[in-house]
């Protein structure tokens, strides 16, 4: 593609600036936290609202529109029997504790815009559709078509993209807005999610234990509620004594309550974040002593070490690194309590192996296992794609991209080798306080423009 043509696609997106920045912030504004199933939307309200949002502007802008039951949509520009795409998500994990700012304020300070889905991955969406507007209105003609996907369900199931690819082809190629900058992502980690669950002890003083907001984050907080009467007087000051900055314990109405905090972050980052299960599981189980539960004893063994070697699954290659197992929420359901935890593997195993390896160190534990979902990880080997974004970088004065593994689960893994994650911006993701620099966010868009406009041409 001619530079002449990139020059003027950067030129009209930068005319759009101050419009594309408020319809950006009107995004953000609604709330996308998975909910219960409604007539024509099956992942709640804010998603539907979210999507017609964005598939109204599509069609303001005279885009070809396409809305595929409220799981999924698109906006397209450009003919031809083949096309590219770039697919972002509207949805966003829970919120949780800890932030200073409004989860769905869009509050804007010193250039920089505080809000869930503000990295992950609202941005890209806004992008994809002005990118396709500006192309539309320089009168360019793609080789092939060009889509923009917007999802629904990404970070809860991607049941989303199951629906879009029992209805629509595979793109020649593509890639997701949905990564930690613009190096190419064409190998992800597999990833397991999974419950473990321990019958309680008889008269165990456990009244109540729950905590965690998502089945791929880091749980920030855990509170544990005991039955202060069947406590020992030195088990209930063993608890009161600990006490302390991540900690606090509470003596009301014949009842203990131990709440323990720590930080939240992707189960793909664990470094990134410290569990306030581990924390709780410690400060129970000398407290407990012989009438601690099995799945209590775990966690406190695990601590914050998020290798898999407590569960006898630690694995690592070269290329994708180590395997990363975390316990993400807890609660008691009658006389058992149940944790879900979330695996990301590396190609060094897969999902039978692991599951063969959990069951047998549960069953050494006296733990039930239940694997909820599991999906191998996935590479993409396209070098003429490559090539295309590597230009992009280089005409756009970034380094020239690598191709790496990534442990986060994006779309790109659904669809059979054909994308990639490829940019993003902002930071904090799935953490209190997510943010995007406002520039950061202008750049991000030229930048998944020239991607779609060289890739409907050069591939």
């Amino acid at each position: 593609m001619e530079d002449a043509m990139l020059n003027a696609l950067d030129q009209k997106l930068a005319g759009y600036r101050q419009e594309m920045l408020f319809h950006f912030k009107e995004l953000l504004k609604i709330d996308t936290v998975r909910e219960e199933p409604l007539p024509g939307a099956p992942f709640g309200a804010g998603a539907r609202r979210a999507l017609d949002y964005v598939l109204e502007l599509s069609r303001r802008f005279g885009l070809t529109t396409v809305d595929l039951d409220g799981y999924i949509g698109y906006s397209e520009y450009g003919e031809g029997d083949e096309y590219v795409c770039a697919i972002a998500h509207l949805d966003v994990v829970p919120v949780g504790d800890g932030w200073t700012h409004p989860p769905f304020a869009a509050e804007e300070e010193a250039g920089v815009l505080y809000a869930r889905g503000a990295a992950d991955d609202k941005p890209g969406c806004i992008a994809g559709l002005y990118a396709l507007r500006c192309l539309k209105e320089l009168g360019v003609r793609p080789a092939r078509r060009i889509r923009v996907i917007y999802g629904c369900a990404e970070e809860t199931g991607m049941e989303d993209a199951a629906w879009y690819l029992a209805r629509e082809p595979l793109p020649l190629f593509g890639f997701t807005p949905d990564s930690d900058g613009y190096d190419i992502v064409n190998a992800e980690k597999g990833r397991m999610e999974f419950a473990l669950s321990a019958p309680l002890p008889p008269a165990s003083p456990l009244v109540e234990l729950r905590g965690g907001l998502a089945g791929n984050m880091i749980p920030a907080e855990v509170t544990a509620v005991l039955d202060a009467a069947r406590l020992t007087d030195a088990q209930r000051q063993t608890l009161l004594r600990a006490a302390g900055p991540d900690t606090s314990v509470t003596d009301e109405a014949g009842r203990l309550t131990l709440t323990c905090r720590g930080v939240s972050a992707h189960a793909a980052f664990p470094a990134q974040g410290r569990s306030a299960l581990a924390l709780c599981a410690r400060v129970l189980e000398p407290v407990l002593g012989n009438g601690c539960d099995a799945l209590t004893r775990l966690a406190a063994r695990m601590g914050f070490d998020c290798s898999g070697e407590a569960l006898g699954v630690a694995c690592a290659d070269d290329f994708m690194g180590p395997l990363t197992l975390c316990l993400c929420s807890v609660a008691r359901q009658k006389d058992w309590l149940r944790a879900v935890g979330d695996i990301r593997y590396p190609a060094c195993t897969d999902a039978a192996a692991l599951t063969r390896a959990l069951e047998a160190s549960a069953r050494g534990l006296g733990l039930d296992l239940e694997v909820l979902s599991a999906a191998d990880g996935h590479h993409c080997v396209n070098e003429a794609a490559f090539e295309v974004l590597r230009r992009v970088c280089a005409s756009r004065g970034k380094p020239r991209p690598r191709c790496r593994a990534l442990a986060g689960g994006t779309y790109a893994k659904k669809f059979a080798g054909r994308l990639v994650a490829f940019g993003g911006c902002g930071d904090k993701v799935h953490a209190p306080d997510e943010f995007v620099a406002v520039e950061d966010f202008y750049d991000h868009a030229g930048m998944v423009a020239a991607a779609l406009a060289r890739l409907s041409t050069e591939l």
